[in-house]
């Protein structure tokens, strides 16, 4: 009877065509099977490795070497995973209100510490896991476990270095007014104009996510021709440490500057005329690099902290305090030279120089003083006036592109500092603006500006009027009234140069003004002093009667045109469209006021930051329709005769003199400091001067 138990026997079905089994001859054994290989990956995370499986259980896995770093791997980072679990749970991150209450720099400090921990053993475990799933492969619920404990890491890594800040904040707010000194120079800095560029401040989260970058490590290994790890492998890596290492490495050598002792990088970029000169201003380069890292770190509350007992910007760099984050954040504000930062490089570079005059042993053996603060081997000192040597220095450093100068008008304290730096545009240290691009021939008003600037004038912006192919009046569609008559327009844009000029009357200022005066011919002009009442303005060059326009029309009838006539003289009242008064103020939207609108309007605008008071210049070219390079050029010949460097009417031949004795003049006040052996290069004119006598456009 069918049942479980009692189940037909089936017979077993044999295909016909299957050959028997054949019997192994004695004294023959079968071949045994490849061990599988390694299923690691090398450094390179791409390449498999080619050893044998050997270990592994159930099944071998890995090879001998690579099963005892993964080992070392894994005991690492779970153990710190247990760390970092026990201090999330044990210990809650200290509240905003709660830091703020703390009135002792040391108890923020003591908890700036122990949140160190907390972040060294979060870095430690994230890396671990990238580690085991990049190489070591993870899959399923494992991978699953993985990633969301990656997630959570980031977040607190995020959270900790939050609360890490705003602890250094606190105790940096707390210990600096307890040095007199530093409470000076941190004063001081406060004091002066509210830097008009934020700080480059990164997120945390961006922050994190780039310090857990490796394209650099790529970089600086392939850069000195090695590997990861090195070779032989002994399966006593521990990677974690491994990759962390290289990473700092790698961001350290972005701080060859400061620690190079023989300054291949400085050396390579100097350009100076001898060995002498090379050498000399190599070391007071690299000093400033070494300043400008000291005075980062005095301003940065987080670098500033975990610099208190270090001796030294080596032993900072090397320290274990100086992470994978600070690095990073040191580089975004080095990086920044030509933004906020402009004012601490112009500090450092004055400390260099006091450095750099004082003997190096006795400089080692003072301590704090009322205008100097020790910080890492050497020291900090309050702001001091700008000097032609900080200025070279300065921007010898900075080596500032075109349309940067109104960035150096934060660390300008009056007019002269303004004319300084503008001297040493001129002397070419830094390229013209776009406004007054070069242009072939001798109405390049890049040559004028530079002139004007070494006699003590600072234009900001010259402007021409729109071209047209009109050549004086125009005839119209318009109806005429009178017989055999029709309708004509003229019309007249001139071109206008903004400048500025010191507040306080002194010889140049009063001569200059004279010379002004003394051609309506070729210039109108509206003054305003900023010490004056509001919109208090004094104006000169127009005929009586008329105001300073700087464009107007005016239509009137005459007979048409002819092939044996010339267009007719124009006749009647002007309309005017635009003063001089409107280029200063403007009325109107399409009439911007460099007082008014231009300076929110145009990020690089030359006065944006000045915060001392001057008389401004809106010039008009007395002959309308022409390029604003004739007036360019006859406003510098003016200056140039007010300086005394030349006298009567304009020509190429006095021009090139007069402007030749500026530049020789001013640099010799600008450069003079140098060693004797030191020599420089000048914009000259009467190097070129047959060559621009063949492009000029006329004497006017």
């Amino acid at each position: 009877m069918p049942g479980p138990r009692n189940k037909p026997k089936r017979k077993l079905k044999v295909k016909k065509d299957r050959d028997p089994p054949q019997s192994i001859p004695q004294g023959h054994t079968a071949p045994e099977a490849e061990p599988a290989r390694c299923l690691t990956l090398e450094v390179d995370e791409e390449t498999q490795c080619w050893r044998a499986a050997m270990q592994g259980h159930p099944v071998a896995t890995r090879c001998d070497i690579h099963h005892g770093q993964f080992r070392i791997l894994y005991k690492r980072y779970t153990d710190a995973s247990k760390m970092v679990d026990k201090m999330k749970w044990d210990r809650q991150f200290p509240a905003r209100g709660q830091i703020m209450g703390y009135t002792d720099w040391r108890t923020a400090l003591e908890k700036g510490r122990w949140m160190r921990q907390y972040i060294d053993a979060i870095r430690v475990e994230t890396e671990g896991r990238h580690l085991h799933a990049r190489r070591f492969g993870l899959e399923g619920e494992q991978a699953n476990g993985h990633r969301a404990r990656i997630r959570f890491l980031q977040q607190e890594m995020v959270n900790a270095h939050d609360a890490l800040d705003k602890l250094h904040t606190r105790a940096y707010e707390l210990y600096i007014p307890t040095v007199p000194c530093a409470h000076e120079i941190a004063k001081s800095a406060d004091d002066s104009l509210p830097s008009p560029y934020l700080r480059p401040s990164r997120r945390t989260e961006e922050l994190v996510a780039v310090a857990e970058s490796d394209s650099r490590v790529w970089e600086v290994l392939q850069a000195e021709r090695r590997t990861l790890i090195r070779v032989p492998e002994t399966g006593n890596e521990d990677l974690i440490e491994i990759i962390l290492a290289e990473r700092k490495h790698a961001l350290l050598t972005e701080f060859s500057l400061f620690m190079d002792p023989e300054c291949k990088t400085i050396r390579e970029e100097t350009d100076s005329p001898c060995e002498a000169a090379t050498e000399a201003v190599v070391e007071v380069i690299q000093l400033c690099y070494q300043q400008i890292a000291r005075r980062i770190i005095f301003h940065e509350p987080t670098l500033f902290m975990k610099s208190l007992d270090k001796t030294s910007l080596d032993d900072f760099f090397q320290s274990s305090d100086f992470d994978v984050e600070d690095a990073i954040r040191l580089i975004d504000l080095f990086t920044e030279l030509m933004g906020f930062t402009l004012k601490w490089c112009k500090d450092a570079v004055a400390d260099a120089l006091i450095l750099s005059r004082e003997d190096s042993e006795d400089t080692a053996a003072v301590n704090n003083t009322e205008d100097r603060l020790r910080l890492l081997g050497g020291y900090i000192f309050k702001p001091t006036a700008m000097t032609n040597e900080v200025w070279w220095y300065l921007l010898t450093l900075t080596s500032p592109p075109g349309d940067m100068e109104h960035r150096f008008l934060q660390i300008c304290q009056n007019f002269d500092d303004l004319i300084a730096f503008l001297s040493f545009c001129a002397l070419g240290l830094v390229p013209p603006p776009s406004f007054c691009a070069k242009q072939p021939g001798p109405s390049d008003p890049s040559i004028s500006r530079s002139h004007l600037s070494l006699c003590g004038v600072a234009v900001a912006d010259m402007v021409s009027p729109r071209p047209t192919n009109a050549n004086g009046p125009i005839p119209t569609w318009g109806r005429a009234k009178k017989r055999d008559c029709v309708v004509w327009s003229e019309h007249e844009a001139r071109a206008h140069l903004f400048a500025a000029i010191k507040n306080e009357s002194d010889d140049f200022t009063e001569a200059f003004i004279r010379e002004l005066r003394a051609r309506p011919d070729l210039f109108q002009v509206v003054i305003r002093s900023e010490t004056d009442p509001e919109q208090v303005v004094e104006a000169f060059g127009a005929s009586p009667g008329e105001e300073l326009a700087s464009v107007r029309n005016r239509t009137f009838e005459a007979p048409p045109l002819t092939p044996m006539s010339n267009p007719p003289k124009g006749d009647g009242e002007w309309e005017v469209q635009r003063t001089a008064v409107d280029l200063l103020y403007g009325t109107t939207r399409d009439n911007r006021g460099y007082l008014t609108t231009v300076p929110a309007l145009n990020q690089k605008w030359l006065f944006r930051f000045k915060t001392f008071p001057v008389k401004y210049l809106v010039i008009l070219d007395a002959i309308p329709n022409r390029d604003h390079s004739h007036l360019a050029r006859n406003l510098a010949w003016a200056a140039l005769c007010a300086r005394g460097y030349g006298e009567g009417e304009y020509t190429l031949q006095k021009y090139a003199e007069a402007g030749d004795k500026a530049v020789d003049e001013r640099a010799e006040e600008c450069l003079g400091w140098m060693p004797i052996e030191w020599t420089w290069s000048l914009p000259l004119m009467e190097e070129r001067l047959e060559e621009l006598k063949e492009l000029e456009f006329g004497d006017v």
